[in-house]
C-alpha cells in the first residue's frame, strides 16, 4: 500500500503545483531559510534554525535532512510514521536525499514521482516567482535530473504545453490510489 507521494525534480520544475493539483495532504517539512512572500509557518514550511534542526537531527527526530543554498532543510520522522499508521496517503516535496531516504525507511510505502520540465522553462519559473537565487539553484539542474530519472517510480513531463496531459495523468494516477 502506498502511503506517502515524494514529488522530486529540479527546481521550477512544478512539484508544488502538481502536488497542489492532486490535493492530497503534504508532509510540512522543516527549513532555516526565511519565509518567502505568502508563506506561512507550519503550512508551507516549519521555520526554524540551523541549530534547531542539527539538535532534532542528534535527537534522532529527523529521517533526514539536506544543506541547499546554505540553508537545511529536513523531514521529521514522526510525520511519516503518522501517516502510515493512519493508513492515510500524504505527499511531500523532496530532494535526491530525501527520496532516497523515505525509501530505504518505508519501502513500497512510497512512491517517488519524478517532475520534468525543460531548463528555460524552469529557469523562467524561478524568475516569475522572483526568487532571490534563481541562477544557483539552475546550477544544480542536470544533477537533480540524473537523480530523479535514477530514483523516480514515474516521470512526469510538466513542461508549460504538455500540462493538460499531466494532468491527465496524474488524475488517472490518483484514481488508480484510491481503487
Amino acid at each position: 500500500m502506498i502511503n506517502i507521494i515524494a514529488f522530486l525534480g529540479p527546481s521550477g520544475a512544478g512539484k508544488s503545483t502538481l502536488q497542489d493539483f492532486m490535493d492530497i495532504p503534504p508532509v510540512v517539512t522543516w527549513t532555516s531559510r526565511s519565509p518567502r512572500v505568502g508563506e506561512v509557518d507550519g503550512v508551507d514550511y516549519h521555520f526554524t534554525t540551523q541549530e534547531t534542526i542539527m539538535r532534532m537531527f542528534e535527537e534522532g527526530l529527523l529521517l533526514e535532512f539536506t544543506q541547499y543554498n546554505g540553508n537545511l532543510y529536513a523531514t521529521a520522522a514522526a510525520s511519516f510514521e503518522q501517516v502510515i499508521r493512519s493508513g492515510a496517503l500524504a505527499s511531500v516535496i523532496v530532494d535526491s536525499n530525501g527520496a532516497s531516504e523515505l525509501r530505504k525507511k518505508y519501502g513500497e510505502r512510497v512512491l517517488v514521482l519524478g517532475v520534468y520540465a525543460p531548463v528555460e522553462e524552469c529557469i523562467s519559473r524561478l524568475q516569475k516567482r522572483r526568487d532571490p537565487n534563481a541562477l544557483e539553484r539552475v546550477f544544480t539542474y542536470q544533477e537533480e535530473v540524473q537523480a530523479m530519472q535514477k530514483l523516480a517510480d514515474l516521470i512526469v513531463n510538466n513542461a508549460k504545453d504538455n500540462w493538460e496531459r499531466s494532468k491527465r495523468l496524474v488524475q488517472l494516477f490518483k484514481k488508480q490510489l484510491f481503487m
